[in-house]
């Protein structure tokens, strides 16, 4: 089986695995479906995204990055991918997610996406593995800061947290070290009083947009 942006699988079952939607079990045990390699692939995701935004932004700072990489890494921008790649076609799904054309869902095209990616970290090692999201990104990765700058990952984590019916975030001051032209400020964001997420920016604002990227990170 190819794929537009192709890797050489030395191990097909692989990609039948991250190919096949847990509606579409083949067995039991965790060799059935793609769940495991989403894990996964969501882990490499998170470290080649963070080597490429380094290497394209090397003067940015922490707060900054994590706030790209949350931009990257969100489910609207993997299933976009998942499309590009033509994951629609070619995700397995059981009879009754076809009716309900779960193949064409974000949820399931972000995760089959990144179970594709965790099957060639598998197969081939890290660096084959950044080089496929590399090319799978392309132009997005130059273009993270204003893609960042576009995302709202305050209103993200609201809209998530009231989908599970939970309490509305707060945002609390950690730190704010340097002069005053050039302050480093530390946010972290509490729910029911319990820390989910903490970031840094050259203002408050980023620093709270970066810690609520960072809480959908964990918690999304």
């Amino acid at each position: 089986m190819s794929l537009p942006l192709s890797h050489p699988f030395r191990k097909a079952d692989l990609l039948q695995r991250a190919l096949t939607h847990p509606s579409a079990r083949t067995g039991a045990g965790p060799d059935g479906d793609n769940q495991q390699l989403e894990f996964l692939g969501d882990a490499v995701l998170q470290a080649t995204l963070s080597d490429l935004l380094v290497e394209q932004f090397p003067r940015a700072p922490e707060g900054d990055l994590t706030a790209m990489r949350a931009s990257l890494a969100n489910r609207h921008t993997l299933a976009q991918l998942g499309k590009e790649l033509g994951l629609t076609a070619q995700l397995k799904v059981g009879a009754d997610a076809a009716r309900d054309k779960i193949h064409e869902s974000p949820g399931a095209l972000a995760d089959a996406w990144e179970a594709v990616l965790g099957a060639i970290f598998l197969d081939a090692g890290y660096d084959p593995a950044r080089a496929w999201v590399k090319n799978a990104y392309g132009r997005r990765l130059a273009e993270a800061e204003t893609l960042a700058d576009q995302s709202n990952p305050k209103g993200q984590l609201q809209e998530l947290l009231q989908s599970r019916n939970q309490p509305v975030p707060s945002y609390e001051l950690v730190d704010s070290v340097g002069p005053d032209h050039e302050k480093t400020f530390t946010v972290r964001v509490l729910l029911a009083d319990v820390e989910i997420g903490r970031g840094t920016g050259r203002s408050r604002k980023s620093a709270e947009s970066s810690a609520a990227a960072d809480a959908l990170r964990r918690i999304g």
